[in-house]
C-alpha cells in the first residue's frame, strides 16, 4: 500500500502528464500501445526518393520546370523532416 504522500505525488505526476501529453496519458490509462510511426517514415522516404529523382531528371533534361518541381519537392521534404524532429 502506498502512503498518503506517495499517492499525492503520483496524482501530481498524472495531472502533469494529462496536461503535457494527453495522448500518452490516455494510452497508459487504457493500456493501448502507441501507434507505429513506421508507415509515416516509409511514406516520407518514398517522397524523398521521388523528390531527388525529379531533381535529377530536371537537371539531366533541358527542362527548367521539372528542375523547379524537384527543388520545391526537396524543400518540402526537408521542412517535413525538420518539423518532425523538432517535436
Amino acid at each position: 500500500m502506498l502512503s498518503h504522500h506517495d499517492r499525492t505525488e503520483l496524482e501530481k505526476i498524472e495531472r502533469s502528464l494529462e496536461v503535457s501529453d494527453p495522448d500518452l496519458a490516455t494510452a497508459l490509462r487504457e493500456g493501448k500501445r502507441p501507434r507505429s510511426r513506421a508507415l509515416r517514415s516509409t511514406v516520407l522516404i518514398v517522397f524523398d526518393v521521388v523528390a531527388v529523382a525529379l531533381l535529377v531528371v530536371g537537371l539531366v533534361l533541358p527542362d527548367p520546370g521539372v528542375t523547379l518541381c524537384g527543388i520545391l519537392a526537396l524543400t518540402g521534404t526537408v521542412w517535413t523532416h525538420v518539423a518532425r524532429h523538432r517535436i
